[in-house]
């Protein structure tokens, strides 16, 4: 099997070919964003969403519902009022990317595309090895790395971060 060369958001280029192995949510994206935002931009204050928002493109809308999600599931701790906003609910090493998914997925029922003994009993099986492979990876990767590594790039005066799950 020919491994992926470059990947590119949810596109991976295997030689000359492009394909979309899976696509990734939005709202998963968002919020892995949103909480990557916090780490880097928290200080004395809290982090605000406007800020969130306007920084990483987010529409307010939905980066409401994503951080108020992601609060109830104990990734960010919120704090009301003028000077309000959002911070880390733990240390940036506790918290895995697979964590972020989970608390965004929680509550979502998965539709069954599966309907032949074929699908069922081949397809299903083979797929659900893969979203396990992939979600045991992001399992192994924390805030603290992405962290780290952005800081690093900033520090080399890079301007872009190119870092592969």
């Amino acid at each position: 099997m020919t491994q992926p060369q470059e990947v590119q958001g949810d596109l991976v280029q295997l030689g000359s070919k492009d394909f979309i192995v899976f696509k990734v949510p939005k709202k998963i994206i968002y919020a892995i964003e949103a909480v990557l935002d916090i780490a880097l931009n928290s200080g004395p204050e809290p982090v605000r969403n406007e800020s969130i928002a306007k920084r990483q493109g987010i529409p307010k809308r939905y980066l409401e519902q994503t951080l108020q999600n992601l609060v109830k599931n104990r990734i960010l701790v919120a704090s009301r009022g003028p000077k309000g906003g959002y911070r880390l609910a733990k240390e940036r090493r506790k918290i895995k990317i697979s964590d972020i998914i989970l608390s965004i997925t929680k509550n979502e029922t998965q539709q069954d595309y599966y309907k032949s003994n074929l699908s069922i009993n081949v397809i299903k099986p083979l797929l659900g090895k893969l979203n396990e492979n992939c979600f045991q990876h992001l399992n192994q990767i924390s805030i603290e790395d992405i962290f780290k590594k952005i800081k690093s790039n900033k520090n080399k005066g890079k301007e872009t971060l190119d870092f592969v799950i």
